[in-house]
């Protein structure tokens, strides 16, 4: 274990519902992914942690997601994209061959997020492993998590309320928002139901007006 993926289990904890990757799965993705991420599912498989906050993810189980929601945009031209993890509200974390991770779909909003300009100088200098590193070393809960109300009317983190509440998560499965924020419903414990997320992010897909933000945009969309 290198000290990024260290990091990573420092902050999410060994994994807590283990699924291996088949040798064929690795073999498909041979060339296109880095083989640094191939050593990571080798060693920790496409597995949840911290009760299903984030996970490893098989980017084949998400390729109709991928379809849904940059399919019909630029996005699709820009690179080959994968979903290679996900957070247990259903924000898929995308990775481009050229690009790296660039983009993070965060359904419940309706919206695609930039993150930043990409790592294409990165890459075609040979740092693709270097690039996923951090993208492992750098993740926490904070940025898994929502913030919401909470039974007690606070504000505050949600997933650990919701695990109290339904238990955790399942590799299929998704904490919800009922009706969803981009839909006019509202970050809260008692609007959270545990769905199955490919069938929710297929609705949202099909229902929600699709925004691309960059990180300026989003900025201007919180604070006005």
């Amino acid at each position: 274990m290198d000290k990024y993926l260290a990091a990573f289990i420092d902050e999410f904890g060994q994994t807590t519902s283990p699924h291996s990757a088949a040798p064929d799965v690795l073999e498909k993705f041979g060339g296109r992914l880095p083989s640094r991420l191939l050593e990571y599912w080798k060693e920790l498989g496409f597995s949840g942690f911290s009760d299903g906050m984030f996970w490893i993810t098989n980017p084949d189980d998400y390729e109709s997601a991928i379809e849904e929601w940059i399919g019909d945009t630029p996005i699709m031209e820009e690179d080959a994209y994968y979903v290679i993890g996900r957070s247990g509200f259903g924000d898929l974390y995308l990775w481009g061959e050229k690009n790296g991770h660039k983009y993070t779909i965060n359904p419940a909003n309706g919206w695609i997020l930039q993150r930043g300009e990409g790592r294409e100088s990165q890459i075609d200098e040979g740092g693709a492993d270097k690039a996923i590193s951090v993208f492992f070393s750098v993740n926490d809960k904070f940025l898994c998590d929502v913030q919401g109300t909470t039974a007690s009317s606070d504000r505050g983190p949600l997933f650990s309320h919701a695990v109290a509440k339904f238990g955790p998560l399942a590799h299929d499965e998704v904490f919800a928002f009922e009706p969803a924020p981009v839909l006019g419903g509202s970050e809260r414990l008692d609007r959270i139901a545990k769905r199955n997320i490919h069938v929710y992010l297929s609705l949202l897909a099909q229902a929600s007006e699709r925004e691309i933000l960059t990180p300026r945009a989003l900025r201007k969309k919180a604070f006005g």
